[in-house]
């Protein structure tokens, strides 16, 4: 613990330092958030969010509700060319296949920390062509008849990410939060802010049962982060902004720490990306995002992709990715 601290303590100098000299007062402010979260997250008792990069691909961005120990595999796919053969316009010139082994922890506080919660989340990727390649190609694309696409140079290489965050949540229901945390690891560098609803009930229950009550429910996210390069992305844009309306139906139960959770969920969502890729003039990339989750128990699926402004014709842009997860604690 004190090779901890001490770790601790020389991130916490590096960071104010990286601050004061790029005389940016909210990358500054953004640092030390970061530094804040990870003393907590080393001094706390013990350790599903969507791990980086996820977020900017268009994966759903909200904080868990619950307390939730998750593990499993997320793929995050980028492609510098299309099914059609046009090119995307970017910096970053080969194929990306993230294969990455994931765990996620999330507490919520009850006695000393009611209304907060905290999460870590990482994953290890031995980064390749497949098996992103194929549920690309072979499935998103021949289910919508679509034609492959095709790869470039795809990176060979193991990659890691480490993410946290503390949140903290209004409402008997926790439908309000705000909080921030960090990305970090091989593919780029991130400290973020973020505010919204989250699954608040729109609709009277329309079925009681052993596994609580069916309702539509509606959810909605904004989010802006800094953003510095890695080993992968090596040149990103400064700044990102991202919002996320998302609309669920479910049948939601109430665990014995009086926590809302779905036995069954079907949730849909849209999401506004100012732009993590940027091209060769340093102009980020906008784009947009459609994503699609499941949840039955404690296993959970979501899978996205960039083809919301052209869904009916067109793979609209260079990304892809999915995700199943189990969470250990409702097993």
């Amino acid at each position: 613990m004190a090779h901890l601290l001490h770790e601790v303590s020389k991130y916490v100098h590096l960071s104010i330092s990286v601050g004061e000299k790029r005389k940016n007062p909210a990358r500054k402010c953004m640092l030390t958030l970061s530094v804040l979260l990870l003393f907590g997250l080393v001094c706390s008792k013990a350790f599903g969010e969507s791990p980086a990069p996820s977020v900017h691909w268009g994966s759903l961005a909200f904080p868990d509700q619950y307390s939730t120990l998750n593990t499993g595999l997320t793929l995050d796919r980028f492609t510098p060319i299309d099914g059609a053969g046009a090119k995307y316009d970017s910096t970053v010139t080969n194929t990306l296949g993230f294969n990455l082994i994931t765990f996620s922890w999330t507490q919520h506080g009850h006695d000393r920390f009611e209304g907060w919660s905290i999460n870590v989340t990482g994953g290890i990727s031995p980064t390749a062509n497949q098996p992103s390649e194929f549920f690309q190609n072979k499935v998103i694309h021949q289910l919508r008849h679509l034609p492959p696409v095709p790869s470039f140079q795809p990176r060979q290489d193991t990659d890691a990410m480490f993410d946290g965050s503390v949140t903290k949540w209004f409402f008997k229901n926790k439908t309000g939060f705000w909080g921030g945390g960090f990305s970090a690891g091989t593919i780029y560098q991130e400290q973020f802010l973020r505010a919204g609803i989250r699954r608040l009930q729109v609709t009277p229950d329309l079925y009681h049962g052993d596994w609580g009550a069916v309702s539509v429910r509606l959810s909605g996210l904004g989010r802006v982060s800094v953003q510095e390069n890695g080993a992968v992305l090596h040149q990103t844009k400064p700044t990102s902004h991202i919002f996320q309306p998302a609309l669920a139906i479910g049948q939601y139960n109430t665990n014995e720490r009086g926590e809302q959770y779905p036995t069954w969920e079907v949730e849909v969502s849209a999401t506004w990306d100012s732009g993590i890729f940027v091209n060769g003039v340093g102009q980020s990339r906008k784009q947009f995002f459609w994503s699609a989750a499941f949840t039955c128990g404690p296993v959970r699926f979501e899978t996205w992709n960039d083809s919301l402004g052209n869904l009916s014709t067109s793979d609209f842009g260079p990304t892809y990715g999915a995700t199943i997860t189990i969470d250990v604690f409702r097993l």
